[in-house]
């Protein structure tokens, strides 16, 4: 290949060349290469040794990358070019669906984006009376979503309209009735407690009472260690009372 090229110069330069100036009439390979080199010698140089390529001119080797959008692209649609950012909706009606035990169908219209997995936990808690969320599992697309991600985060890219309906599931790990059941009863005893607490004796018919007094001193009497000290303090603080 390089023979062929070196004879298809030096054709190229016997046909351009007077024969007086080639030596003998005849030229090898390295006599015609010393004799082209130093016809390229004589011939001014286009670039100079410092010569440096103007960037605003020159021409790009490589691709050249735009650069990122200061607003969001508007993508085309039928009514013309609409903002994606305007399209995406503040607002979704949300349903919390389980169709297993329990059976759920919670619905939470005009749900704002920054409602997080928890807070969906929460409201299931409590339409179903349990003591905790950590039986609760949220589903999107079939798979669990982490407590702290938002319904925005939830959704991603996907293209939502004002008004829309978006369907999450519902699932709560070994669900029982009879747990149910029994939450429900200790919050009952817990009123109940609380309401025969509120309804006996209050205010000035229990400091009226000998009884108040008696357990008064007997706790002067532990706090205190020293039986005499106590009953110095309870009758001064009887005294004032009564005094009063």
């Amino acid at each position: 290949m390089q023979s062929e090229h070196h004879e298809t110069l030096f054709s190229i330069f016997s046909k351009t060349h007077p024969p007086d100036y080639l030596p003998d009439g005849t030229m090898t390979e390295l006599s015609f290469a010393k004799t082209f080199l130093s016809s390229l010698d004589s011939r001014p140089l286009k670039l100079g040794p410092d010569y440096t390529a103007n960037p605003k001119t020159v021409e790009l080797n490589g691709p050249y990358t735009l650069p990122k959008m200061p607003t969001p692209f508007k993508r085309a649609t039928q009514s013309g070019l609409v903002d994606e950012a305007a399209q995406k909706p503040s607002v979704l009606n949300v349903t919390l669906k389980s169709s297993r035990n329990p059976v759920l169908s919670l619905s939470l219209p005009s749900t704002d984006l920054g409602t997080t997995v928890l807070d969906f936990k929460q409201r299931v808690a409590s339409d179903l009376k349990l003591g905790g969320t950590e039986k609760i599992r949220i589903l999107y697309n079939k798979k669990p979503a982490g407590d702290v991600k938002t319904l925005k985060e939830l959704i991603g890219d996907e293209p939502l309209q004002a008004g829309q309906e978006l369907e999450l599931g519902v699932m709560v790990m070994g669900y029982k009735e009879a747990d149910v059941a029994k939450t429900e009863d200790s919050t009952m005893r817990d009123a109940e407690g609380e309401t025969s607490i509120a309804q006996g004796p209050s205010g000035e018919e229990v400091l009226s009472a000998e009884e108040f007094w008696t357990d008064l001193k007997g706790f002067l009497v532990q706090r205190l260690r020293d039986e005499g000290k106590a009953g110095e303090v309870f009758d001064k603080f009887r005294g004032s009372w009564e005094k009063r």
